[in-house]
């Protein structure tokens, strides 16, 4: 396996698990350290996804897996839960679109906040947000 990043490293270790001959290659002197280490640190649903892509079949079940896979190695997996947000009815209709690809995706408890909920949510929300995918 090239590279030892989230998905390599993964990867390696569910191959581990069958007693299966790893060999894990990574440039630098540690795991995670391109563009693993570069990321946001979203755990993505999959409501952006393309209904019927291999992405929109695998990153809702994917997502599922952290919690599981964080009682078992300790990495510090907090859930969350993330705003998309919106400034305006123009932007509000798509989050209507994103709601149903998400939900076309089979994500659960995915839902449109209006603007009250947000700033509840996230104080410090810029005030032209009106509604936020959550």
């Amino acid at each position: 396996i090239v590279g030892a990043g989230c998905v390599g490293s993964a990867v390696a270790r569910e191959l581990a698990r069958f007693k299966a001959s790893v060999l894990l290659l990574e440039r630098d002197d540690d795991v995670t350290q391109g563009a693993t280490k570069g990321n946001s640190g979203i755990v993505h649903a999959g409501y952006d996804d393309k209904p019927g892509s291999v992405r929109a079949k695998f990153c809702w079940p994917g997502n599922q897996m952290f919690p599981q896979l964080d009682r078992e190695l300790k990495f510090g997996f907090l859930k969350n839960g993330s705003l998309v947000c919106a400034r305006g009815p123009a932007e509000e209709k798509i989050l209507d679109e994103l709601l149903e690809r998400g939900r076309t995706n089979g994500v659960a408890n995915l839902r449109i906040v209006k603007q009250e909920e947000v700033r509840a949510m996230e104080p410090h929300i810029d005030d032209k947000v009106t509604a936020a995918l959550y």
